[in-house]
């Protein structure tokens, strides 16, 4: 059921009270913590004393605070909204640095809560780092126990360090591709020597999937990684995320292209 005007006009009037003021969100957000003396909410703040007094009679006046001799604390009302405010806040935190990759995002977008991706990191390309999403892959392989990876793209540098460590059997691998990167394996004799020795390692295993495959998303160990290429292969960025939500996600997914896929030997390539 919709709101009423009245009912949103008087709703944005309380968020816009708090929205335009950072020093106010830090004032009600200490004070749910735990009741407070005035000189130790501006030490825990900053904020200066003038500030405070005017936010504190603020806070009085709309029943979010009351003062018990030299304390503040919150009432029930003040509780709620600092929550409230407080969840809104989290909920938006993402959208920033999302509205910078947007661009690249599968064309069915992501299956899971975009709020899930507050706190993520976002690696994009940097002028002193043209490649850095790709290296930031790299490098978390270089440390990783187990790889499972679902593709749609060829990343030689990726594969390179594949490669090294199921050689030196520091890392187990599971790759899901579909036939375009099947046959970019197939054209490329040295990719081909590689994927070969990485099933003969016995820590590989690979699968091909028939149809199309509209993410590229590499779980290591605990971390995800969403890799936006758009419809190129390189990344144009690369989100990672530990939030169990996505995790989960990753997992199924991967699970999903593996099932509907085939074992792929790469030694039966060459025949």
């Amino acid at each position: 059921m919709s709101l009423p005007f009245d009912d949103i006009q008087s709703s944005l009037e309380e968020i816009e009270f708090l929205a335009r003021s950072p020093n106010r969100i830090r004032v009600l957000d200490t004070l749910t913590a735990e009741p407070m003396k005035r000189h130790e909410i501006e030490a825990g703040t900053g904020i200066s004393r003038a500030t405070l007094a005017r936010i504190l009679d603020d806070f009085e006046d709309r029943g979010w605070v009351i003062r018990e001799g030299k304390q503040y604390e919150t009432t029930p009302v003040g509780n709620y909204v600092a929550q409230e405010f407080t969840d809104v806040l989290k909920r938006f935190a993402p959208v920033p640095g999302l509205n910078e990759v947007a661009q690249w995002f599968p064309e069915e977008g992501f299956d899971f809560d975009l709020g899930c991706l507050a706190g993520a990191e976002i690696i994009r390309p940097a002028r002193s780092d043209a490649l850095a999403p790709t290296t930031h892959i790299t490098r978390r392989l270089r440390t990783a126990d187990r790889v499972r990876v679902i593709s749609y793209s060829h990343l030689s540098d990726v594969m390179e360090v594949c490669w090294r460590a199921t050689a030196e059997r520091t890392l187990e691998l599971e790759s899901i591709v579909d036939r375009g990167v099947l046959e970019r394996i197939e054209t490329d004799p040295r990719m081909l020597d590689h994927a070969q020795e990485m099933v003969e390692s016995g820590q590989a295993k690979f699968f091909w999937h028939e149809g199309p495959i509209p993410v590229t998303v590499f779980l290591i160990d605990d971390v995800v990684l969403l890799c936006l290429s758009g419809d190129e292969g390189a990344p144009h960025a690369v989100i990672e995320t530990s939030d169990e939500t996505v995790h989960s996600w990753a997992e199924s997914i991967i699970d999903t292209y593996r099932c509907e896929g085939e074992v792929l030997d790469p030694r039966l390539l060459t025949e």
